[in-house]
């Protein structure tokens, strides 16, 4: 009976052994310069490496009544150990949210070199929509001040006619009896 109950403890370890999932990637933590102008927010958002490529996870709010189609971001990379070194990269993806909602994204940068001890920033330069795209003037600057602590600025966001994107009126038709006199 007790080598039963050996066998049964020694299986129910390596099993357990077994079943150990493998360590999850370090999700490193991005800033993210808001502009209250812009309908669009990013909320959460962490880098992660998985299979040899970067994921940008996040949650991206719409603040307008007007559903979103995409959006163009900037990464900025500050690394302090060399002298404050900048680096950025920017990228549009399709981000689908509609009118006064939030949804999750995992966005895909091309990133070539990971700097572990940069901090990064996350800003938004475009929200792209199906009427309107609201465009920040010069989001590069304000996204390096926002990265050297000048957080003083006021961004200055402009709203363009989205002349691409609108979609297609529908046209109902309703076939005509027409009386034979």
């Amino acid at each position: 009976m007790k080598s039963l109950a050996v066998a049964l403890l020694i299986l129910a370890t390596c099993s357990a052994f077994a079943r150990q999932d493998e360590p999850k990637p370090a999700a490193r933590s991005v800033k993210f310069f808001d502009v209250p102008d812009l309908p669009a927010r990013v909320d959460d958002p962490k880098l992660v490496k998985t299979d040899g490529e970067f994921v940008l996870k996040c949650a991206v709010a719409n603040r307008s009544d007007e559903s979103l189609v995409g959006v163009r971001l900037t990464l900025m990379f500050v690394d302090a150990a060399h002298n404050g070194r900048i680096s950025r990269m920017t990228w549009s993806e399709a981000a689908t949210v509609p009118a006064y909602s939030i949804n999750n994204f995992a966005f895909h940068p091309t990133i070539k070199d990971e700097n572990k001890d940069a901090d990064l920033f996350l800003a938004i330069d475009e929200a792209i929509g199906r009427e309107s795209v609201w465009r920040t003037v010069d989001a590069d600057k304000l996204l390096r001040a926002y990265a050297r602590g000048q957080s003083g600025q006021i961004p200055k966001v402009q709203k363009l006619q989205n002349k691409y994107d609108k979609e297609t009126p529908r046209v109902i038709f309703n076939e005509l009896k027409l009386r034979k006199p």
